[in-house]
């Protein structure tokens, strides 16, 4: 069976499943990575915030957002970045995902 569905529907419902998966989260930073902020929801790195430039994603994430919405790289890249635009005036971050996962130590958070 096949939806139609109006383009407003279909963005409310990609923001909608980007809130999901991003929110809700703390930030931290640890004195390791001074130039990172990291958004930790449920006791797991999301994301992290490099240099005021970058918005590294957790692969899972970035990997949901793409299946979910049938995307290619550059597409879930744009919707991430409207998105962190909308919800934190924050659109000028290079939205990416790692190609590795990074192994925090917690024991040095500072916020």
């Amino acid at each position: 069976m096949k939806y139609i569905i109006k383009e407003s529907q279909y963005n409310n419902a990609i923001d909608k499943f980007i809130t999901y998966q991003l929110e809700p989260h703390k930030e931290k930073r640890t004195r390791e990575y001074p130039e990172s902020v990291f958004w930790v929801k449920e006791g797991e790195v999301i994301a992290e915030i490099l240099n005021s430039k970058y918005f590294w994603v957790s692969y899972q994430i970035w990997n949901n957002i793409t299946l979910m919405f049938s995307l290619d790289h550059t597409e879930t890249q744009q919707v991430i970045k409207d998105w962190l635009e909308e919800h934190y005036k924050l659109g000028e971050l290079i939205p990416t995902t790692p190609i590795f996962v990074k192994r925090i130590s917690w024991k040095n958070i500072t916020n």
